[in-house]
């Protein structure tokens, strides 16, 4: 797994640790506005899963939320584009900054990331709020069969009713991380690589934000 990573043109902050935490099984959160704070929440670790932490959670895959109201981005990050990088949320997330919703993500295996430079509040905490449910459909991977014909395997004695063999876990399983980069930065690399002959041949293609630059690409290891 690749993170954005601290130099000298990249700022982040890793914001794992204990957050705020309230299950919402009536799913009624959003419209009572629980992004903006919950009421008597309790503590959960991020990253790890609601699971196997609360007794009373072990057997729920339903909606919850994680909120953190006590975030200070840095003054010397003002002027640079600000994201908030969650690497895992089992299984569908929705992602709130300062009361705006900023983006939502399905699937529960790969990271994602949001622009929050117009969220930002300088010189204040900011509230950042995660929605997360893990309800077992058939359209999503692993498939649920919450409806009938399932089958469980050893110590799950037949919860939930799926067609896989594990226990799909809820919650955020990855750091959250909010880092900054310069109005101009590179959003995506491409990697290609071909034989011809003898030759090895080595093509890039990048994508980026904001002006025209001039880079440079290193290559080193054997054979180079």
């Amino acid at each position: 797994m690749l993170y954005p990573q601290q130099n000298d043109k990249r700022n982040r902050l890793n914001l794992s640790g204990f957050w705020d935490f309230k299950l919402d099984p009536d799913e009624v959160g959003e419209a009572e506005g629980w992004f903006t704070g919950l009421e008597s929440p309790r503590t959960i670790a991020v990253p790890g899963s609601w699971n196997e932490q609360f007794d009373d959670a072990y057997h729920y895959l339903g909606m919850a939320w994680y909120v953190r109201d006590d975030i200070y981005v840095p003054s010397a990050w003002a002027g640079q584009k600000i994201f908030i990088r969650v690497g895992s949320a089992n299984y569908f997330a929705r992602v709130w900054i300062n009361g705006k919703a900023v983006g939502e993500h399905s699937g529960g295996h790969l990271p994602f990331v949001f622009d929050i430079s117009d969220h930002v509040k300088w010189g204040q905490a900011n509230t950042i709020a995660v929605q997360v449910e893990n309800h077992l459909q058939t359209n999503r991977v692993p498939a649920g069969s919450p409806a009938s014909d399932g089958f469980a395997l050893g110590p799950m004695n037949g919860y939930p009713p799926a067609n896989f063999d594990f226990y799909p876990y809820a919650g955020i399983h990855r750091p959250v991380i909010l880092y900054s980069v310069p109005d101009t930065h590179i959003d995506d690399v491409t990697v290609t690589t071909e034989i011809d002959g003898k030759t090895g041949i080595v093509k890039v293609q990048v994508s980026h934000t904001g002006d025209a630059a001039n880079g440079h690409i290193s290559l080193s290891g054997d054979g180079v």
